[in-house]
């Protein structure tokens, strides 16, 4: 495609190749797909977590950094350990490299990879039916503990789990998958049941100061989480589900290549079913106003393919017109 440029390097920042890396992301795209897929069609999943190489990769490379990018990876594929496509996506990453813009230098990151999968088609990918009752107890605990604080708001988290869902049965997540994104977006405001209720059902707009409190609940909710070893691999999506697309999110400001799809799938249920649902302050939207509204900030706020994944679900094909009174992205 281009002439040779100088190999990743850890430790050695390499701005050209990250350059290069996002210049070429059509090429890459498709060539990391065709190596993901040779057995069957791309999957939106794969879709979302090319992109996501894409732009780790071209990070990996501008900071001389290849950790963030082996950790990100092996997790991701940890997590799929029956997701054959996935693991194939990240195996390719060395070749796919060298084959467009002539800059290898990943074989030992490969190498792990390798190992990695290796040992995840060795093993059992079920687990225990003791373990998974003991969780839904503990996860059914803490919705408990929403609900006392705040009916209203456990009620929301049990409908954002079924949406979560659906909507990643919609992208072809594994089963274990879209059980993750359900319990997830069970839990995701856990931490509201620590939040005053005096601010949860306040039928007026809230003051700044009360918003700082009202936003803290992501935080304080992955503490809940993180805490409890069973519950820790939620933290995350706890802690994250305000995040946008953009990097212009709370309470890390995350660039989007840093939220896993999870976080992603929780963060549009949140907002389609906060927008159609009962609210101290406000009248419920129609769902199709409530998916106006995500389309309008798809790409800013929300991942397009969720949006369009949720849309999907609910089956609107048409594209009603934005009246007064719009969510704010």
């Amino acid at each position: 495609m281009q002439a040779s440029v100088s190999p990743f390097v850890d430790g050695r920042r390499n701005p050209v190749l990250a350059g290069l890396i996002l210049a070429s992301r059509q090429t890459l795209r498709e060539r990391f797909l065709a190596g993901a897929t040779s057995a069957g069609a791309p999957t939106l999943l794969l879709d979302v977590l090319t992109d996501s190489l894409i732009d780790r990769c071209a990070q990996a490379a501008a900071d001389g950094d290849l950790a963030a990018l082996a950790e990100w990876a092996e997790e991701t594929c940890a997590t799929r350990a029956d997701a054959p496509a996935v693991h194939q996506l990240f195996l390719s990453v060395d070749a796919t490299l060298t084959q467009t813009l002539g800059a290898g230098g990943l074989k030992p990151f490969a190498g792990r990879l390798t190992s990695l999968v290796e040992r995840l088609r060795a093993r059992s990918a079920a687990a225990g039916t003791d373990t998974v009752d003991e969780l839904d107890l503990l996860l059914a605990d803490l919705v408990a503990r929403v609900e006392h604080n705040d009916p209203m708001t456990a009620e929301h988290c049990r409908a954002v789990s079924a949406w979560c869902a659906r909507i990643a049965h919609r992208l072809s997540l594994t089963r274990s998958e879209a059980s993750f994104a359900a319990r997830g977006g069970l839990i995701h405001d856990v931490g509201k049941s620590v939040t005053p209720p005096e601010i949860l059902q306040a039928a007026r707009p809230l003051t700044e100061s009360e918003w700082i409190v009202m936003r803290d609940h992501v935080v304080s909710g992955h503490d809940i989480v993180r805490d409890n070893q069973h519950l820790r691999e939620f933290a995350p999506i706890v802690r994250s589900h305000h995040e946008r697309f953009d990097g212009r999110g709370y309470p890390d400001g995350l660039e989007r290549a840093r939220v896993p799809i999870a976080v992603r799938i929780v963060t549009v249920a949140d907002a389609f079913n906060a927008m159609i649902g009962r609210r101290p302050y406000r009248t419920p939207l129609s769902p199709d106003r409530a998916m106006t509204e995500l389309r309008r900030c798809a790409g800013t706020q929300f991942d397009p393919n969720v949006v369009a994944a949720l849309i999907d679900v609910v089956g609107a094909n048409h594209k009603p017109a934005l009246t007064d009174g719009a969510v704010a992205c």
